[in-house]
């Protein structure tokens, strides 16, 4: 992909820097051979797994493709994690050296005062702590090794199906595992993406995800294999600067980012004389949808600047969105692409297509995958099992873990959901969450937490079962939106009874709409928002059991 593009495309941007400078495909491709060429060579990590942790950064991109361009593995890491985390991490990866920015340096050094034997460490930018390598001074010697004629790195062949990225994943559900991936998986993800999305080389994306993510990565790739730029946000606190400065075609979110943008959008057209009727009729208007594209974006230019004014397409997904917040979107002019995809298949599986996006479904498989439902139940919900060649190798180290959710080569997803009569996907869960009443009722949370985050009242929440006199009962934790309840109530200050009433009325609301053993029938109030994985997912598994009962030590019946 490199040298093909360097060869298409030479002095187009291929990146822009956070100094407003650009790189073209050309330059980098030689940034990845001088890179990859003084790690091999220099520092003798040729054949070895490297760690990869910092900020989104040019440097992370090309340490990224240098090491996994090489007999070697580029294992992406959360900078968020503490220095125990990371390097357990390491050492559990088997890596023989990290490449990171300067606060993670600073965190891996202060929690050992001397590196492991043969560890090379390797800082983004000029440094003085000792025995850190900086990337610049790298680039620097593998450019003189090349022109030396050193060329080990350039003329090594690379394996397409040997494992090249270790990834580990965000562990929502239980502990993390790392997901062994090749160069095949990748491409053949890649290709499959390309052909449904509709990218091409007048593209442009602000990479603002975490990419250690393989979700953000596949899309930065995505640009980069079509021909098109990429910028990156080093911090979600700078992102509408940036997305000002770079005005990106493309926006990469997940369903927590996009709803809160929505939800502060509402907020600033409801305030606006005569833009809530504007917003009313484009919201429902057919024809504008169809006939005059570029009137909605003029309607609701204020929205479009907020993306940087370029922005054609949203791409959403790690998990569900609210189909009203997609609807909306639509009608802004601002079509969300919503898919579906584990770090375990490279990573999206099933994806809308952007000419037809649908708010309600995650689209149908990608062209070169197969995807079934399995067991399904009376209502056509089963298993999601994948099939194809973006399919992890495996599991690192773990066999045991490999061998519960990969049979024959088909991947075992553990989401649930069914396909509809016009062949789209339907995600309503994972198995591990649902919640089966003595009856044999089967119970969706995430069903049941859709209605509750619908209300603005609900800030967030989470469903889980409670044993009840020999069967299983529904109970939910709530995150109350205190700002929308002394909206509602028309106060300036709360009380416990104010914020437990509020949300014992939503409660009570959705209990009327749903079937009698689907209903809440207890509920507590949480002060604070749950915690969550770097993809804002909530760490379900944290959140049922991290001392809530000392928070509410009454919590109420419904």
């Amino acid at each position: 992909m490199l040298y093909y593009n360097a060869m298409r495309y030479g002095l187009r941007t291929a990146a822009v820097l956070s100094d407003g400078s650009t790189v073209s495909y050309k330059q980098l491709l030689r940034h990845v051979n001088y890179l990859g060429t003084a790690l091999f060579k220099e520092l003798s990590l040729s054949g070895k797994n490297i760690a990869l942790c910092g900020k989104n950064s040019y440097e992370w991109c090309v340490s990224y493709l240098s090491v996994s361009c090489g007999n070697a593995a580029i294992v992406p890491l959360d900078r968020d994690m503490d220095a125990e985390g990371l390097w357990n991490a390491i050492s559990f990866s088997s890596c023989k050296g990290a490449i990171c920015d300067e606060h993670v340096c600073e965190k891996l050094l202060s929690s050992k005062k001397h590196l492991p034997r043969g560890f090379r460490l390797i800082c983004f930018s000029e440094t003085d702590f000792p025995g850190v390598v900086s990337l610049p001074s790298l680039l620097e010697k593998g450019e003189f090794l090349l022109k030396s004629g050193i060329q080990d790195y350039t003329n090594a062949e690379l394996q397409k199906d040997k494992m090249r990225f270790l990834i580990f994943t965000s562990g929502t559900t239980g502990n993390a595992k790392a997901v062994m991936l090749s160069h095949e998986n990748l491409v053949s993800d890649l290709q499959g993406v390309l052909s449904r999305i509709g990218l091409s080389c007048a593209d442009s994306t602000l990479c603002v995800l975490p990419l250690h993510h393989t979700y953000q990565t596949i899309v930065m790739l995505a640009i980069l294999y079509i021909g098109g730029s990429v910028a990156f946000c080093a911090s979600l606190r700078r992102m509408s600067e940036e997305l000002s400065l770079f005005k990106p075609t493309v926006f990469v979110t997940v369903p927590l980012m996009l709803e809160k943008m929505h939800s502060k959008i509402l907020k600033k057209l409801s305030s606006q004389s005569g833009i809530k009727r504007v917003f009313t009729i484009g919201r429902v208007s057919q024809t504008l949808i169809k006939y005059a594209p570029d009137l909605r974006k003029r309607m609701y230019h204020v929205i479009h600047e907020a993306f940087g004014g370029n922005v054609r397409m949203i791409i959403c997904g790690a998990a569900a969105l609210n189909v009203d917040v997609a609807s909306d979107f639509f009608s802004f002019g601002l079509p969300v692409i919503i898919g579906y995809g584990l770090t375990e298949c490279s990573p999206i599986v099933i994806c809308n297509d952007a000419s037809s996006p649908l708010a309600d479904s995650v689209g149908t498989p990608l062209e070169n995958c197969t995807v079934t439902v399995e067991n399904a139940d009376d209502n056509g919900i089963g298993e999601i099992c994948v099939d194809g060649p973006m399919v992890m190798l495996g599991y690192y180290k773990n066999k045991k873990a490999t061998a519960l959710v990969k049979k024959g080569g088909v991947f075992h997803t553990g989401d649930l959901g069914y396909c509809d009569k016009n062949g789209n996907y339907h995600i309503t869960g994972r198995s591990k969450n649902v919640i089966v009443t003595k009856g044999g009722k089967n119970i969706y949370p995430e069903e049941i937490e859709f209605y509750l985050n619908s209300d603005p009242v609900v800030l967030e929440s989470l469903i889980f079962g409670e044993e009840k006199r020999g069967d299983e009962t529904v109970v939910a934790q709530v995150v109350p939106d205190e700002d929308a309840i002394k909206e509602k109530l028309q106060k300036d200050e709360l009380t416990h009874d104010d914020i437990e009433g509020a949300v014992s009325d939503v409660v009570k609301g959705i209990n009327k709409r749903l079937p009698s053993y689907k209903s809440i029938h207890r509920f507590s109030i949480r002060r604070r928002e749950f915690e969550k994985t770097s993809t804002q997912k909530i760490k379900r598994n944290s959140a049922k059991h991290d001392g809530e009962k000392a928070e509410n030590p009454e919590p109420k019946e419904d």
